[in-house]
């Protein structure tokens, strides 16, 4: 194959600029539940609801899985959680080549998050990713079957570009090494 654009390479892996985390650039979502397949790779970032428009899994048992084309040096992630009530989530991240060896990016099973969450950390090897809810704040106070809800996917980050998404983007950014 051939390509125009210019491309940097780290360790023999494209070090993406551009969101490589899309339906277009073949990446799909192997683990998680949604009534429309891929979700959370259409880029579809304002049509949601309590009914569609995410993915999610219950906690305490499975996870989102997130596998792109092939293996990219990743630094940065960038994801919408669900926010049509008041409601926190907690969750952690980690990213793998081979699904068997997976390696943490983020924990922030002690932090309460809300919409959007932008996610830096030391460029690791990925063709997984996976989003692992450890809380929702809304099912405990409803006792119903607790479950993580996530909207929007990107990696790496891209810049917001939505007047709305910048200001719901509330102590989101995260600037750390892996496992952090």
């Amino acid at each position: 194959m051939f390509t125009n654009k210019s491309f940097t390479l780290e360790k023999g892996l494209i070090v993406p600029t551009e969101n490589v985390a899309t339906i277009a650039d073949c990446a799909s979502v192997i683990e998680g539940v949604s009534r429309s397949r891929n979700a959370l790779l259409n880029g579809d970032t304002k049509n949601y609801d309590w009914d569609s428009g995410y993915t999610c899994h219950q906690l305490g048992s499975g996870a989102i899985v997130v596998q792109l084309a092939q293996p990219y040096m990743i630094g940065s992630i960038r994801l919408l959680l669900w926010d049509c009530d008041d409601r926190s989530y907690s969750y952690y991240i980690e990213v793998s080549t081979n699904q068997q060896q997976w390696t943490m990016v983020v924990d922030r099973t002690k932090i309460s998050c809300k919409s959007w969450q932008t996610i830096t950390f030391d460029k690791q090897p990925a063709s997984f990713i996976r989003i692992v809810g450890t809380r929702n704040t809304a099912n405990e106070a409803l006792q119903e079957q607790e479950v993580f809800h996530c909207v929007h996917f990107e990696c790496p980050a891209q810049n917001s570009t939505h007047k709305d998404e910048s200001s719901k983007e509330v102590a989101s950014t995260e600037v750390g090494t892996a496992g952090q």
